[in-house]
């Protein structure tokens, strides 16, 4: 290396834990190895942006070991080799979840699943900082599903599927893998069995014509070969005289009558308490189960013999799971304390057990519900909880537990899904929730109050995804039909209503909305009690409605009260109380205490980013907020940049659409203006008044404060009728909607004024600004901010009506107020100095 070379960087390779184990036994596929090779390194200098491979072929018939065995022969290649299973999307999230949390990456935490999922994708694309990967999709369903997960470039991508139709999205034909050629059956055989001296060539070969070539019913022969020390011939003959079971036509494998023979051979040899747990694990999903889930010592006690036996204890369950793996029934992992059925030999035992025996199929399935619902913690909120939910979740929609009339099963599908919602898993969330809701409906009735409780958590996450008007209408439904069927003190009906209350909230009804959680206060306190977290919850809401009203000293003594609260129960630190502290933080702002509100948003952001927080909603309105709150102190160049920040932020992790989104374009829109980048703020500005009236509709209060902003940029471009015309749209929105003395009212009637000051309409303007003055005195005080500005603007428009004397005591009075704030050498302060006039603007509301 030469003198003043970087030093190159140390190479740390991160090995999946869900790689299988490399297979002693591992026979043949040089074709299709040196193929998959060939085409994941063709054309390339380095391992880099090749495209996906898709490795197809039947069930059964080898892709996994081919995917497991690529990956062990050329890991060497690779800083990265992570194993996705991918028979569901839910279990690609987690892999990916996982795989993050590997990586060490910035600004990555498992709270924020959706974003995390991104931000895992994003570093794969960028190869940092892993520069060669290999990711394995393995036994991928549809390629729509899988598609959304693959990254775009930097490494190498191989898919094991059964769908051989991949290159309509991909763009590429797949590999296919085919039964095993004669001579691999027999050297498979030889390496398998290799004590079995009765085995001889001719004899392995008409196993391998019984048995079709078929990879896993080969495995299964070999296996008990193995076990039993019998020979090829026996067992050839045992195998004929037992191939009389009968299986779907519909199960998607080659043979199925081989892999139905071979395992029922094996099954006669098993112990009962092995079979019963064999059939069990039939009726959940074939992924990986933890032994946390199966043995449940207090559970088992209720379930048939000898099932309850065999999960009575890890001794008992433990020497039944070694009796399945030495048949080759199942894969044992010690070292994670999971077992995993082969899903094939899942589907052909399941099918038989139901075919065969559909109640003793009722029984295993039972208890599968019964051993998931007793894993349930019963708080979905508590961060030690996240673990047990996780063993359960995957095996949900395989076992049908969405199917069971379990009263406890249908509760942990609940608490799953507001998990889901709680941890940001949004995508997830409504995945299980609105296909469950849609089945209980069907199952259960619309009236069913589980049912409803589903709907309530769902409705939940669309707002929290920014579908107001799903979750609006999901949620009337719901009211309507609890207070019919359950009446107004009932738990989940309470829950509704302060939902309902956010969905009057956001279509601007704020009155409506203030009015709603103030009854239901009354409510929460006699059926929670005055203490309980959910109270105060309603709380925070009569705060954030009473703000929106312009209501700021009512709703400082909420969050004031909820504040101390939660800092002597909950903690300084903790979400409810960061909460309560930025609501205290923006009534600060409104009452024009600037300064103490920049330094409780800075406390929140420090105390966020101290914890490690994700960049969740409420981590992202908190980035918005410090941005307004420097615009508001007078530090315009630091305001623009963090308001660059919060809003790139928002774009990639909600979306350009979403209301938070869109509230914080509307800060943005004025952070440009006070720094003068005009044209920029006059594009955002159009963008977002467009963006509000699609989202929220042309009347809407943030559409009209949007308006608002853009009028005063239009102005200072040299178009005052224009900015007279959007003003004027605001001013009359709002005043029909909340009055003259509407902070909003008044912010859009001061800047009117200077609309049709520029139009050479000084009367008018005069006229106006009296008026937005004495306003202003009574709701805001003499010495607010704003109504300051409201005097040196009016002292202006009073000289040009030929009024100097009225001018100078009105401008003598606003200097001095600004003299006296903390902000005495605020920008704004210097335009009243030099008679220029002041711009003021408006926040969105309904945060």
């Amino acid at each position: 290396m030469m003198s003043g070379d970087p030093a190159p960087r140390p190479r740390h390779v991160v090995w999946g834990r869900e790689v299988p184990f490399r297979n002693p036994n591992f026979t043949g596929r040089a074709r299709v190895l040196a193929e998959l090779r060939e085409r994941l390194t063709r054309d390339a200098t380095a391992l880099l942006n090749q495209p996906p491979q898709p490795v197809y072929g039947l069930g059964g018939i080898g892709k996994t070991e081919v995917a497991a065995e690529y990956a062990h022969r050329f890991r060497g290649d690779y800083d990265l080799v992570w194993w996705i299973r991918a028979e569901r999307e839910e279990t690609i999230i987690n892999a990916l979840i996982a795989l993050g949390k590997r990586m060490r990456l910035d600004d990555f935490h498992t709270d924020d699943r959706d974003v995390s999922i991104q931000r895992v994708l994003d570093a794969l694309r960028g190869r940092d900082p892993f520069g060669a990967w290999l990711l394995i999709f393995d036994n991928a369903q549809t390629a729509a599903e899988v598609y959304p997960y693959i990254p775009r470039g930097g490494g190498h991508v191989i898919v094991t599927t059964r769908d051989q139709h991949w290159h309509r999205v991909l763009k590429v034909g797949g590999i296919e893998v085919s039964e095993f050629e004669p001579d691999e059956t027999v050297a498979f055989l030889r390496k398998r069995v290799p004590g079995n001296g009765a085995t001889t060539d001719d004899d392995a070969l008409r196993l391998a014509t019984e048995l079709g070539n078929l990879p896993l019913a080969v495995e299964h022969a070999a296996a008990y070969l193995s076990e039993t020390g019998m020979s090829v011939a026996e067992y050839i003959e045992l195998f004929r005289a037992s191939a009389s079971s009968v299986v779907s036509e519909a199960l998607d494998i080659p043979y199925p009558q081989a892999v139905a023979t071979t395992w029922d051979l094996s099954c006669a040899r098993l112990s009962l308490g092995a079979k019963a747990l064999f059939k069990l694990l039939a009726f959940v999903s074939p992924e990986p189960i933890s032994a946390e889930l199966l043995v449940q010592p207090t559970v088992a006690r209720g379930l048939p013999a000898p099932l309850d036996g065999v999960l009575s204890g890890t001794t008992a369950y433990r020497r039944a799971a070694r009796e399945l793996a030495r048949f080759s029934l199942i894969k044992m992992d010690a070292a994670r304390n999971v077992v995993q059925l082969h899903r094939v030999v899942q589907a052909v035992t399941k099918d038989q057990v139901l075919r065969e025996n559909p109640e003793e199929a009722a029984e295993f399935r039972h208890g599968a519900h019964t051993l998931l619902a007793a894993s349930d913690p019963g708080n979905p909120t508590r961060d030690d909880s996240e673990v047990a939910y996780e063993r359960s979740r995957q095996h949900l929609v395989p076992s049908e537990a969405t199917r069971s009339d379990n009263p406890d099963v249908r509760r942990l599908i609940i608490n799953q899904v507001e998990r889901l919602r709680i941890r940001g898993g949004y995508t997830e969330c409504l995945k299980l929730g609105q296909g469950t809701l849609e089945l209980w409906r069907e199952l259960f009735g619309p009236d069913d109050r589980q049912t409803l409780a589903l709907a309530v958590q769902v409705a939940d996450t669309l707002r929290a995804r920014g579908e107001a008007d799903a979750a609006t209408a999901l949620t009337d439904d719901t009211l309507t039909r609890l207070r019919a069927n359950y009446g107004e003190d009932d738990p989940v009906y309470l829950l509704c209503v302060r939902n309902h209350s956010i969905s009057l909230r956001l279509r601007g009804d704020y009155a409506q909305a203030l009015a709603t959680v103030q009854d239901l206060l009354q409510h929460y306190q006699s059926v929670f009690g005055e203490e309980d977290q959910v109270v105060l919850q309603v709380r925070n809401s009569i705060a954030i409605n009473l703000r929106c009203l312009g209501r700021y000293r009512e709703a400082l003594q909420y969050d004031s009260d909820n504040l101390r609260e939660r800092e002597q129960t909950v903690g300084p630190d903790a979400t409810d109380t960061l909460r309560s502290r930025f609501g205290y933080s923006r009534d600060l702002r409104q009452l024009g205490r600037y300064e103490e509100s920049l330094d409780a948003i800075r406390e929140i952001g420090r105390i966020l980013a101290d914890k490690g927080d994700a960049w969740t909603v409420f981590r992202l309105l908190t980035h918005n907020d410090l941005a307004v709150a420097l615009r508001r102190a007078g530090y315009r160049e630091d305001a623009v940049r963090e308001s660059v920040r919060a809003l790139e932020l928002h774009h990639s992790i909600l979306g350009p659409r979403n209301r938070q989104s869109l509230q914080t374009a509307t800060n943005a829109v004025n952070d440009h203006r006070a720094v003068e980048n005009l044209a920029e703020a006059q594009a955002l500005g159009e963008a977002t008044v467009q963006g509000w009236t699609d989202v929220a509709g042309p009347d809407h209060p943030n559409t009209l404060a949007a308006c608002a902003n853009l009028a005063v940029v239009l102005r200072l471009r040299g178009n005052p009728k224009a900015a007279m015309e959007l003003n004027e749209r605001a001013r009359t929105g709002f005043v029909a909607q909340f009055g003259e003395a509407h902070p909003s009212s008044l912010v859009a009637s001061h800047n009117f004024a200077s609309d049709l000051a520029m139009m050479g309409e000084v009367g008018r303007a005069r006229e106006i600004g009296e008026a937005t003055l004495a306003h202003s005195r009574k709701v805001r005080g003499d010495t607010h901010w704003f109504t300051l500005a409201t005097m040196a603007n009016l002292a202006l428009d009073r000289t040009g009506d030929r009024d100097p004397q009225g001018a100078r005591a009105l401008r003598e009075e606003a200097l001095a107020g600004f003299g006296a704030s903390e902000s005495a050498d605020h920008p704004d302060v210097r335009l009243a100095e030099q008679y220029t006039r002041v711009n003021l603007d408006i926040e969105p509301m309904s945060d």
